[in-house]
C-alpha cells in the first residue's frame, strides 16, 4: 500500500518536532500558514489565535513547546490520513513539565489543511481539563510571563 505524500509529510512533522528541528519545520510548513490552539489556551493567556506565520508557527512548535515541556518528550502516532487537501493525526503525547518536573500525558487531533505538499492551517485539539489539571500554577505562571 502506498503512503499518500501528505501522510508521510505528517509523520516527518511530528519527527522534526521531537527534534525541535526548526529547519525541517519551517520547510514543512508555508510561509503564512495559521495554527489554531484550543480556545482554552487563548483564554488563559497562553497564546492568541490563530497564531500565523512559518516563523511563529515554528516558534511555537519548538521554543513554546521547550517551555511547557522538558527534553526527551514524546509524540506516539496512532493515527494518520491524508488526502491531497486535508489530513488528520491523533498522537499520544508523553512528556516531563519544565516548571515542576511532572510526568504530562495527553491525547492530541490535529485536523490539517494542505497547500502544495504543505501544511497551510492545523487545527489542534486535546482534553484541555485534563491537560490544565496537569499543570497545575504552571500555566498561569507562563501566562504571566509570556503577557
Amino acid at each position: 500500500m502506498t503512503v499518500h505524500p501528505n501522510a508521510q509529510l505528517l509523520r516527518d512533522f511530528y519527527a522534526a518536532q521531537l527534534r525541535d528541528d526548526k529547519e525541517t519545520l519551517a520547510t514543512q510548513v508555508t510561509a503564512d500558514v495559521r495554527w489554531w490552539a484550543p480556545v482554552s489556551a487563548e483564554q488563559r493567556g497562553l497564546i492568541s489565535n490563530p497564531i500565523q506565520g512559518r516563523a511563529e508557527v515554528v516558534d511555537l512548535l519548538t521554543v513554546f513547546a521547550g517551555q511547557l515541556y522538558a527534553p526527551g518528550r514524546t509524540w506516539t502516532v496512532q493515527h494518520i490520513v491524508a488526502d491531497d487537501d486535508t489530513g488528520a493525526a491523533q498522537v499520544d503525547l508523553i512528556a516531563t513539565l519544565t516548571a515542576n518536573g511532572q510526568p504530562y500525558r495527553n491525547l492530541y487531533a490535529f485536523i490539517f489543511r494542505f497547500v502544495d505538499g504543505q501544511i497551510a492551517e492545523a487545527w489542534e485539539h486535546t482534553d484541555t481539563d485534563n491537560a490544565y489539571a496537569q499543570f497545575g500554577d504552571a500555566v498561569a505562571d507562563l501566562a504571566a510571563a509570556e503577557g
